[in-house]
């Protein structure tokens, strides 16, 4: 996954890219996160901060590494993607060596080729860094190792821990759903021991790994919490008590639900054969270790469903943003991922002399073989695989606009000119927004000293952005409109791809 990535994304490694709108937003806080200065996650249109920087700190290495220390790349932002991709392609990979430690070759190869169709279905969850394609990765690979953990390998826990803090730190919503997928495949691991009255005695390398990784990732958003309690919870509470927050019919939860399945109309008829095809299967198969580790998958799904209809009712604001599930993906992904496991142990099961589950490469690995490089051929070919500063949604072109400004650096410099040394001090509407993210992130890198004098923009901006009255008084003032709304008469000082910067109020 990551050769292909890096393949197809060569260009990185020698075309500069200066980000603005939500990719700038983003570098902000990771030049934060270079300086460990970090606490917070990325922000959230209901204006407050996500839990975590987990994902902006994975980019801030990224940056030092590949751009800071070996200077592979030109520019910041390519640095940061290229993290991305590393971390993106580990967390496939977790999904493909959990099905090789439950079935051996042929289910490893049956799992390598249904991550790789997943790629080629849904190519920006792998190649963007849009924080919603993020997510799905990381999701994917959490439910796959919950259910190896609730099917009885406790020694992937690990990567159920890792996975989830990633998702608790990347979005809010997931507060809901790692705990109780979490805490159910605890339950599962219990249960037998509870009928036998025998308490589990987990073996140190079990539990020693998930404490590790939970106290690194527990202790920024702990830190938050004490030097701003309560901080954004606060804000999460309040927002989920409010009238912004779910109380959608059921009919609407279905539809939404049911777009991840099929975005198109009979989605309840994909959605119902795929599940019923599973199960079936997943029935039918041979007892053993492979089967369970099926019905675990299929248990974690129905409970991932739930949560994510609960979710959907009573969190989303604005049921037309697919852009907030598109985690949920991840549910026809594990559908097609157990129907598949199970047709190949069929097949398996069938053939005369047939062995153990990764007995061999034989016939009944001919088929996982080619599933597995069928996958990752069409991730291979898939146009959206090459990543595009076009649009920050590839899956909805008409939501956003360009991503990226060559003429920043440009800009900057001239701004810092007519400031000479003092701050330069931005005012915009909100339809300038996107340029402004750019403006500060190349500020920011090159040591010009810049805010914008509304702090109504801390959620976005961070407060390091937020003018002081003395850097108001003393600042060389200066306006950013969006294109085509520039006032007459208002002198212009440059034209970036997506505002223009004129002379401000005196």
């Amino acid at each position: 996954m990551l050769g292909i990535l890096l393949v197809r994304n060569a260009w990185m490694f020698s075309v500069p890219v200066y980000e603005d709108a939500d990719m700038g937003a983003y570098s902000i806080q990771v030049e934060q996160a270079r300086r460990f200065a970090l606490l917070v996650g990325n922000y959230s249109r209901e204006k407050f901060n996500h839990p975590g920087p987990a994902f902006l700190y994975v980019q801030a290495w990224g940056e030092d590494l590949f751009y800071g220390l070996l200077r592979v790349v030109p520019a910041a932002w390519n640095g940061e993607v290229v993290g991305l991709y590393l971390l993106s392609s580990f967390f496939a990979a977790c999904v493909a060596v959990i099905g090789w430690r439950w079935g051996g070759m042929r289910t490893g190869l049956v799992t390598l080729g249904v991550v790789g169709l997943c790629g080629a279905l849904h190519p920006s969850a792998f190649s963007s860094d849009w924080m919603p394609y993020e997510y799905v990765p990381a999701y994917l690979a959490f439910l796959v190792s919950v259910a190896s953990v609730a099917g009885g390998r406790t020694r992937d826990s690990w990567i159920a821990a890792l996975s989830g803090w990633f998702l608790i730190h990347g979005h809010v919503c997931f507060l809901l759903f790692v705990p109780l997928l979490g805490l159910g495949a605890v339950a599962a691991r219990l249960v037998p021991h509870l009928r036998r009255r025998a308490w589990p005695r987990p073996r140190r390398l079990v539990w020693l790994p998930v404490a590790v990784i939970s106290a690194v990732f527990a202790l920024p958003i702990a830190g938050e919490l004490v030097l701003h309690w309560p901080g954004n919870f606060a804000k999460y509470f309040a927002y989920s008590d409010s009238a912004r927050s779910g109380g959608h019919p059921a009919a609407q939860v279905a539809d939404y639900a049911l777009w991840f399945w099929w975005p198109h109309a009979g989605a309840w008829a994909i959605a119902a054969v795929l599940v019923l095809a599973a199960a079936v299967a997943a029935w039918r198969m041979p007892a053993g270790r492979v089967r369970r580790f099926c019905l675990a998958l299929l248990a974690v799904n129905a409970g991932s469903t739930v949560a994510f209809l609960g979710y959907t009712a009573t969190g989303i604001d604005e049921l037309n943003q697919y852009y907030i599930g598109y985690f949920y993906w991840s549910a026809p992904v594990i559908m097609l991922l157990v129907l598949l496991v199970a047709l190949a142990e069929l097949l398996a099961a069938r053939r005369p002399g047939a062995g153990p589950a990764g007995a061999g490469v034989g016939v009944a690995v001919g088929v996982p073989l080619a599933l597995a490089l069928a996958g990752c051929t069409a991730f291979a070919v898939a146009p959206q695989t090459r990543l595009s500063t076009d649009h920050a949604d590839p899956g909805d072109p008409a939501a956003t606009g360009p991503v990226a400004d060559p003429s920043l650096p440009a800009g900057v410099a001239r701004i810092a000119a007519l400031a000479a040394g003092r701050y330069a001090v931005l005012s915009f509407p909100h339809a300038a927004w996107p340029a402004i993210t750019g403006i500060l992130v190349q500020a920011e890198r090159t040591g010009v000293p810049a805010c914008v004098a509304d702090p109504a923009w801390e959620f976005m901006l961070t407060s390091q952005f937020i003018c002081t009255r003395k850097e108001i008084a003393g600042g060389r003032r200066f306006s950013v409109w969006a294109p085509g709304a520039v006032p007459r008469g208002m002198p212009v000082v440059f034209r970036l791809r997506r505002g223009i910067v004129t002379d401000g109020p005196k």
